[in-house]
């Protein structure tokens, strides 16, 4: 195994030194670690409601049309009294209903406790043939019975089947279980006596059952349900579930044909006495009868919907964090409030889709893994934009500080600087007699001279598009052509001929200062100025705690050492400044220069041949500005 180690060194340098990928990665950690405890359960619940809601108002399904609620409602108990009602009420429905032939009828009341009109009801319960009746627990999970003078007298008759749900903590009903071991929920029960009753009946009009699926007895999970929309009775939307009166039933003001080979869900939907919250009756409650509706609907059509495994969310949440680096390091900042603004509408569209197909997709925790990633990826790429900009901001202009950051993939490698080779032009200026100046004036008043000194010429500099490099002591070295590779000979040119534009600009500007020098009563200031153009490998220099962006090669040393020659310079030139001939050459005719000579520079053995300026930029023939005369 030793082969691995070097990969994984490489692997793991190359993790903590690209920060998209590390923070895409730290964000994808946290996303599944906050999935891993459940964090992540109550926004996706709040996702599963609103999707739902979504979904109603974009394409409403329809409620099986096998199912019908006969509602103990207010009516009702104005009719029949208080409730809960006696036994021979249900007597007197069932014998109703009976008449118009349904298919089940399940009574979703609990009948532990015997009464007086037990018998009856249950003898109304072996002349239909097609009673379900509901168990409840007494809350600690023990069935409750139901009473003998019911159960014993109509065995055989009827089936039973558990209501047992257990609500979200929020109070919303999204899952109920399909069976308690071997014992059927309430609304399978109702469909297995659906079945079975219709299976056995003759005629045309009789609904073709085979293709109903009834769940089997096993080791089940609870079921998401699929709920189809709103339950209130009083709306008069087509796709809204029937829902008919007892007291209407009854009194035979129902047509007989609406309950035919149906399944009839007897339930109390009065105000306070059953309440059932879902997705769409989170504050007001709906009744508990519509939670079995819910069930049967989704059996018949086969439509409970079926979340994504476990290993799927967790990669959801893994690719959201990486891919959401990935992606908004390559995009622009329009582009990325584009890519913020759109995600989650994008995300909801896919959930929907998903749900029209019975898949419940996670969307709380990819979407908040998202942000997550994006928030990081920004709070890590502000942390660069201000070390970068600690960096070279001082040195250069605005416009180029922006400029590199707008172009920083040409700067940055892995998330640091990198060295890289080019060519460009380097200038050197330095104060004549700086030290004696020094001596005589008080550090109060020396520092302020010299600072002023430096705004005027970095301002200079700036303006022409070059970078400070460093202030040594009162010499100032700046580069035209970093930070960024510009090795054309157009490029080259330019940069040549705005390093002169700067020392012309540079000395015009000395001249007013030394103005306001003299009327201040402090010296005035001479200074000398080299330029060579050349090769340079630039890149940061340093510590962890103290990084700088520096500059290297022959080229600044030539260029220090023209400074350094231009103290032979005659004492009546206007503008002491040599430069070499690699820059002369890139000049052409745009200035008027005059050979100097072949110079020995300090340190070297070869002789440079260098070139002074007389004039500004030439404009045809003619001379703008001239320096001298001669």
């Amino acid at each position: 195994m030793n082969w691995l180690i070097p990969i994984l060194r490489r692997l793991q340098k190359q993790l903590w030194t690209s920060y998209p990928l590390l923070t895409g990665v730290s964000a994808s950690v946290v996303g599944l670690a906050l999935f891993s405890i459940g964090a992540w359960d109550p926004l996706e619940r709040l996702a599963y409601n609103k999707l739902l809601q979504l979904r109603t108002r974009i394409q409403p399904m329809e409620w099986a049309d096998e199912i019908v609620v006969v509602a103990i409602d207010e009516d009702s108990l104005d009719a029949y009294g208080r409730f809960p009602w006696t036994r021979d009420r249900y007597a007197r429905l069932l014998d109703v209903l009976l008449a118009s032939q349904p298919a089940a009828v399940g009574f979703d009341v609990i009948l532990t406790e015997e009464t007086t009109y037990d018998a009856m009801f249950a003898e109304s319960i072996v002349f239909s043939g097609n009673v379900v009746l509901a168990v409840g627990d007494d809350g600690a999970g023990q069935a409750l019975d139901i009473s003998p003078a019911i159960a014993d007298p109509a065995r055989g008759s009827f089936l039973l089947g558990h209501i047992k749900h257990n609500p979200d903590p929020d109070g919303i009903s999204r899952q109920v279980w399909l069976y308690e071991g071997q014992f059927p929920s309430f609304g399978v029960a109702l469909l297995q006596m659906y079945q079975t009753n219709l299976t056995n009946t003759l005629g045309t009009d009789v609904p073709d059952v085979s293709a109903i699926q009834l769940p089997q007895p096993g080791n089940w999970e609870p079921s998401w349900i699929n709920w189809i929309g709103p339950t209130q009775p009083d709306s008069a939307s087509p796709t809204d579930l029937p829902v008919l009166s007892v007291v209407d039933v009854v009194e035979g003001r129902v047509d007989p044909s609406l309950l035919q080979n149906k399944i009839v869900l007897v339930g109390v939907t009065a105000a306070a006495l059953d309440p059932l919250r879902n997705p769409f009756h989170v504050d007001i409650p709906t009744a508990g009868v519509f939670l079995h509706a819910a069930v049967v609907d989704n059996l018949i059509h086969n439509r409970f919907l079926r979340p994504t495994p476990q290993w799927l969310t967790v990669l959801l949440i893994g690719m959201a964090g990486v891919g959401t680096t990935w992606l908004l390091q390559r995009l622009n900042p329009q582009q990325r409030m584009l890519f913020l603004v759109g995600v989650v509408p994008v995300g909801l569209a896919i959930a929907l889709v998903g749900l029209s197909r019975n898949l419940l997709l996670p969307v709380a925790s990819p979407l908040a893994t998202t942000f997550i990633s994006a928030l990081s990826f920004q709070f890590v790429e502000q942390r660069e934009r201000n070390a970068l900009m600690n960096l070279l901001a001082l040195n250069a202009s605005p416009e180029m500080a922006r400029l590199m950051w707008q172009n920083k993939n040409e700067l940055l490698q892995n998330g640091q600087i990198q060295p890289q080779e080019l060519t460009a032009t380097v200038v050197f200026c330095d104060i004549r007699g700086f030290t004696s100046i020094a001596e005589t004036l008080p550090s109060e008043v020396l520092l302020p001279w010299l600072n002023r000194y430096f705004e005027v010429m970095t301002n200079c500099i700036m303006a022409q598009g070059g970078v400070v490099d460093k202030y040594i002591g009162d010499a100032i070295m700046a580069a035209f052509g970093v930070p960024f590779a510009r090795n054309e000979p157009g490029q080259i040119r330019a940069n040549a001929m705005a390093a002169v534009r700067a020392a012309i600009s540079m000395h015009q500007q000395l001249q007013d200062l030394n103005q306001d020098f003299e009327a201040a009563g402090l010296p005035t200031i001479r200074f000398g100025i080299g330029i060579h153009t050349g090769p340079l490998i630039v890149g940061t220099v340093g510590s962890r705690q103290r990084l700088s962006y520096s500059l290297f090669g022959d080229t600044v040393n030539i260029a220090s050492r023209l400074q350094e020659m231009t103290k032979t310079l005659p004492a009546d030139l206007p503008l002491p400044c040599l430069f070499s001939e690699q820059t002369y050459e890139y000049l052409g005719d745009r200035f008027l220069g005059k050979y100097v000579g072949n110079i020995q520079l300090r340190g070297r053995i070869k002789e440079i041949p260098s070139y002074t300026l007389l004039a500004l930029e030439m404009s045809g023939k003619e001379l703008e500005n001239p320096l001298c005369t001669s």
